[in-house]
């Protein structure tokens, strides 16, 4: 028989693949696939004939030859189809043989990740058409009737719905990786949103659904995700909280620099965004994170209404009955999407109480499993949890009469979707099939009860129930919440049981709140050999003002190898005015191979001279390049800039990125811009292009516009998005309005809307309300409602109502809320009470829940103490926890101190921790005196009760 095959292997090139590579999921085969791709680059790409060749001149494992063709070579390569296991192997040790690696450990790795394979069969990959809705997040509509197995809804497009479809069309036909979050309070419609766009404009894209942040790491940093994909993150803050969360950010970003095109989507509330966002918590061991969730143009805010569409939302009720209800149901409030769903139906049935539409088991479920979500739970609550935290929500009676069954009775009533959605929502997570080992609760019921119940803590019985958490990050979240509650008892073992589990950050936290409950033996103790525990411990004893015991606790850390701690006491020594003790710190932390002390005694001694010098010498001897750029600062400062460029380049060279900007304005301090381009494009090069940003502006400060105008677009060409806006605000200065939009336009297309809104702010500064109403919905358009609301405050402060309520219910229709809210604030200023009372409840309509704790603030800054407690009691209501805050602090000021302390409780169960004090203070001015001061005393180290029925003295 003719060799078919081998005249074909032979008729093609060498080196060509014959088999196209597959898509392959996440998984073994794809990390073998990624292991064999490795080896074939490291073995120098032979040709399939000739590796073929020596593949047939090996014996294999079993002791037989193999006949290997080109083609069977490009299939192992490729895994399409996947080969059988003897074939890839073979391959594998031909492949190391010429790859200088050990062939029977290579073959090890194959048999290992084969075998994982067969155990964990690889899913289909499925584009979002080819997905479930349900399974992607997408909420139900039931039929009038409660019927579940309905198709979709007709889907009704809002502005947002074209900013997300430009950035997916963008990010496929220019190659690049974006992340796309849509922030949107529940049933908002932010899943829908997602799930139509990317089938429009990503339809061959597979759509990948990871578990959980673990295996989204996993996937990430096996390399698991190729090109063209979108990777789904509903409900975002599930793969971002806590130290796995923190692992998974740092592997998404790094995957979003090397993998193009991707596009990664996903889904979040407001309040976990801004929770997530919060500077501190970057601060505080979540960098990554932080990074991750602020990258330029991420975030698109979806509106809870459907307002602005009236002709579109008649229409599609006169087609779908269940558009009718829903329409019928929400009223003037628009809130269609919600009725949708049933989500306010639930919450009334919730709202009625125990035994009323559910069982007194059954609320209680829902409410403890709304609550673990609430203060720190990230996933579904696991059963044994939810059990024990349930029963502190019942009261006597109901305990007595609950029966044995009580709790599987509940889950089975709340779990059916007969007659409509769940209530409660059953999942798995362990890997293998099985019964549920995690509920959920509706998550626009969920939000209800996060708000209603922000002000209150959880009884007893819920912090027991919270043993059996079900990670070390859900156990540590706990944890928090217990203490920023302050429910010291209830804290510790959450925070034991975190750091028993190897939570990073728990044993710091343990220590710290030793320190306050037992004494600094207990805390020091506690913080045993953890550099984290002992630098927590100095951080607390420094802002206590006990510079001895903080010396002493960073001297801990940095001997258990915490590297910041010796900068610290560098720091703490210098202060006390003892620069030789100073400076023994710095070269013993030299020594350990720890320069950053001697740059920070460098900055302390800046101011003078020699002294500063001789500090970053000695960083820059040590191989700091910082300490050279502080040489080249100093150096400067001195006069001698020549000097300064020297350092600045020595600094450059080793990789100190913020060096090339220093070199840039250096060059042109002393007249040579032919260096300063030079710099500029050396930093770019070296991926710092900021350089020729701060060029632009030298050139533009020098009166140089035409270079001013070439560094920008040379700025904007490498990516700085701030160029644009600066070219557009050039154009329009020079009163070409013309190219100012054209180079807008050109922005937004690289997914930059802040050109726009420059425009627009400038426009309407000038009096050109037109122009700047043009650039303010061209803005919104490329997704930044920012520009809208600066109109409205502008409008407003200038007293053009009718403009401002015009620009604010743009905002409004992007899912912006803010706008009405300021629009109060001002006109509260104004004197015009009327007009701010229609905007706060403008605003709080939208959702809004501090506007009224904004005006109220507005309102006792004017001196209007009795409209500032309305407010304020109207903040309470709307769920702002900063509310009672205020008002706790307005009470004690006035001597209602029984009213202080109920309101400054509020606070402190809702977790805000500048209400401690304002309670305590208020409890130690009740009568009497000598007994509240006890009190106080007593529970500045014990901290409140546990049950948050228990009443205070």
């Amino acid at each position: 028989m003719p060799d078919v095959e081998g005249r074909a292997a032979r008729d093609r090139p060498e080196g060509v693949l014959s088999v196209a590579p597959s898509r392959l999921p996440p998984g073994p085969l794809h990390t073998l696939r990624n292991r064999l791709s490795s080896l074939y680059r490291a073995a120098g790409s032979p040709a399939h004939q000739a590796l073929a060749a020596d593949v047939a001149a090996d014996i294999d494992a079993d002791g037989t030859r193999g006949r290997t063709t080109p083609d069977t070579v490009a299939r192992v390569l490729a895994c399409a189809p996947p080969p059988s296991l003897r074939e890839t192997a073979v391959v594998a040790a031909a492949l190391a043989r010429l790859a200088g690696e050990d062939p029977e450990g290579v073959i090890g790795e194959v048999r290992a990740l084969w075998a994982a394979s067969e155990r964990r069969p690889a899913v289909r990959l499925r584009t979002a058409a080819e997905w479930d809705p349900a399974r992607l997040g997408v909420h139900p509509a039931p039929g009038p009737d409660g019927t579940m197995d309905l198709p979709l809804t007709e889907y009704l497009t809002r502005p947002h719905d074209t900013t997300l479809r430009r950035r997916l069309a963008r990010t496929a036909t220019t190659g690049q990786a974006a992340l796309v979050l849509l922030a949107g309070r529940s049933a908002s419609g932010k899943t829908r949103a997602l799930y139509e766009a990317v089938a429009a404009e990503l339809p061959d894209w597979p759509v990948l659904l990871p578990a959980d942040a673990e295996e989204l790491t996993a996937w990430a940093e096996a390399t698991d995700i190729d090109p063209r994909t979108v990777v789904w993150l509903d409900e975002t803050q599930r793969f971002l909280d806590g130290a796995a969360g923190e692992r998974a950010a740092r592997a998404l970003d790094a995957l979003l620099d090397q993998v193009t095109p991707l596009v990664v989507v996903g889904t979040m509330w407001p309040e976990h965004m801004r929770r997530l966002t919060n500077r501190q918590k970057g601060l505080e061991g979540a960098p990554h994170t932080l990074a991750l969730l602020t990258r330029p143009h991420t975030m698109i805010t979806v509106p809870d209404t459907l307002a602005g569409a009236p002709a579109a939302i008649a229409s599609a009720a006169a087609r779908d009955p269940r558009f009718a209800v829903a329409v019928r149901a929400a009223g003037p409030g628009q809130c269609v999407l919600q009725h949708l769903t049933v989500g306010p139906e639930l919450v009334r049935r919730w709202e009625m109480g125990p035994d009323q539409w559910f069982t007194a088991p059954e609320h209680a479920v829902l409410t403890a499993a709304a609550e673990a979500r609430r203060l720190g739970h990230s996933g579904a609550v696991p059963a044994r949890m939810l059990r024990e935290a349930a029963a502190g929500f019942l009261d006597s009676a109901a305990r007595a009469t609950a029966g044995q069954e009580w709790f599987p009775a509940s889950i089975a009533a709340l779990t059916t979707t007969e007659g409509g959605p769940a209530p409660l929502i059953a999942e798995r997570h362990e890997p293998d099939v099985g019964d549920p080992d995690g509920y959920r609760p509706d998550d626009y019921l969920e939000q209800h009860i996060r708000r209603v119940r922000a002000h209150r803590a959880p009884p007893a019985g819920f912090w027991s129930g919270a043993r059996w958490a079900r990670t070390a990050d859900d156990a540590y979240a706990l944890g928090r919440a217990a203490e920023q509650r302050r429910r010291y008892g209830n804290a510790v073992p959450l925070y034991e049981q975190a750091a028993e589990q190897g939570h990073s950050r728990a044993r710091a936290s343990l220590a710290v709140l030793r320190a306050t409950t037992e004494g600094p033996a207990a805390a020091e103790q506690t913080a045993a050999t953890d550099p984290a525990a002992w630098a927590a411990l100095a951080v607390t004893r420094e802002a206590a003002g006990d510079r001895p015991a903080s010396y002493d606790a960073y001297r801990r850390a940095a001997e258990a190898g915490d590297s910041w701690a010796w900068a610290a006491m560098a720091r703490i020594r210098e202060a006390e005015g003892d620069p030789a003790a100073a400076d023994a710190v710095a070269a013993q932390a030299a020594t350990a191979g720890e320069p950053l002390a001697w740059r920070t005694l460098g900055r302390m001694r800046a101011a003078r001279g020699a002294v500063a010098t001789e500090a970053f010498e000695q960083a820059a001897r040590a191989g700091d390049g910082w300490g050279d750029l502080g040489l080249a600062q100093a150096a400067e400062r001195s006069g001698d800039r020549t000097a300064a460029v020297a350092h600045a380049t020595r600094a450059a060279g080793k990789r100190v990125g913020a060096a090339w900007a220093v070199l840039v304005r250096l060059c042109r301090a002393v007249g040579d811009d032919a260096s300063a381009v030079e710099a500029a494009t050396s930093g770019a090069d070296a991926g710092h292009p900021e350089g020729w940003s701060l060029l632009a502006r030298l050139r533009e400060a020098a009166g140089d516009r035409t270079g001013a105008v070439a560094a920008h677009r040379t700025a904007a060409g490498l990516g700085v998005g701030a160029a644009w806006r600066e070219l557009a605000l050039l154009a329009e200065s020079d009163g070409d309005g013309v190219a100012a939009e054209e180079t807008a336009a050109q922005a937004a297309r690289t997914g930059d809307p802040e050109a726009w809104t420059a425009l627009a702010e400038a426009r309407e500064e000038a009096g050109d309300q037109a122009g700047a109403a043009h650039a303010a919905a061209e803005a919104a358009r490329a997704g930044d409602a920012d520009a809208w609301i600066m109109l409205a405050r502008a409008r407003g402060n200038a007293g053009d109502g009718r403009g401002a309520e015009f620009a604010a219910d743009l905002a409004a229709e992007q899912g912006a809320t803010e706008a009405w809210s300021a629009l109060a604030r001002i006109r509260e200023r104004a004197g015009d009470r009327e007009g701010s009372r229609h905007a706060v409840l403008r605003a709080t309509a939208l959702g809004a829940s501090d506007a009224w704790t904004a005006l109220g603030r507005v309102r006792e800054q004017l001196g209007d103490v009795p409209a500032a407690e309305r407010a304020y009691v109207r903040g309470c209501a709307a769920g702002d926890a900063e509310a009672y805050a205020a008002l706790g602090a307005l009470y004690l000021e006035q001597g209602r101190t029984q009213e202080a302390c109920a309101a400054y409780r509020s606070a402190v169960d809702a977790g805000l921790l500048d209400s401690w004090e304002g309670l305590l203070s208020a409890m130690a001015a009740q009568p009497p005196r000598a007994a509240s001061a006890r009190t106080v005393d007593r529970l500045r180290t014990t901290g409140l009760p546990a049950d948050d029925q228990t009443p205070l003295p």
